[in-house]
């Protein structure tokens, strides 16, 4: 499912910067030497005027709606794109190497963070799992100490868990942040 989506990110600016080249390039060259061999029907631009003069421009008004469909539909793939493109790092299964298996992430989250709140001396936690590239998975630990604890004193157990998760998804890498905060200890208000 990744590969036709890849193809299109591809694809698509190619031919559009492609045909932008084409294009610019034979506009430049309708000003010199080249001017004389192009077709009857190029638009070539007088130097002190514009790509569309008026004659051009009330020429595309005459052939009505084409023109405005056009647009909105060239206006809207483009917009869908976009759209598209936001939602593309994000995933809810992941392919598994043994035949029809995946994993949702959220099924991945939820155990890693049961998992680290299971830890003495943490006060809670938040997993973020976020698929980066193809074999490749990032995630942000954020664990939140009681008061009387270091860092220090748990780092070792958030580390072999996070080993214990990377064993188990073995075709894929895991990137772990992890960020610690601690409960400041309230002082008491004089008044």
């Amino acid at each position: 499912m990744r590969q036709p989506r890849a193809a299109v990110n591809r694809i698509v600016p190619a031919v559009v910067g492609a045909s932008a080249l084409l294009a610019g390039t034979l506009l430049v060259a309708t000003g010199g030497p080249v001017a004389a061999r192009l077709p009857a029907w190029w638009p070539t631009v007088r130097p002190d005027g514009a790509l569309l003069d008026p004659a051009t421009l009330s020429g595309l008004r005459e052939r009505g709606v084409g023109v405005l469909a056009g647009s909105v539909l060239a206006s809207g793939l483009c917009a869908l794109w976009c759209v598209g493109r936001f939602r593309a790092g994000v995933r809810t299964r992941l392919p598994l190497p043994v035949p029809d298996g995946a994993l949702r992430i959220r099924a991945l989250v939820d155990v890693l963070n049961s998992r680290v709140e299971a830890v003495t001396g943490i006060a809670g936690s938040h997993v973020r799992v976020r698929s980066a590239r193809r074999r490749r998975l990032d995630v942000l630990l954020r664990v939140r100490l009681d008061a009387d604890t270091t860092p220090a004193a748990v780092l070792p157990a958030v580390d072999a868990l996070v080993a214990e998760a990377q064993a188990a998804m073995t075709p894929y890498r895991l990137v772990t942040r992890v960020r610690f905060s601690a409960r400041a200890h309230r002082s008491p208000h004089v008044r």
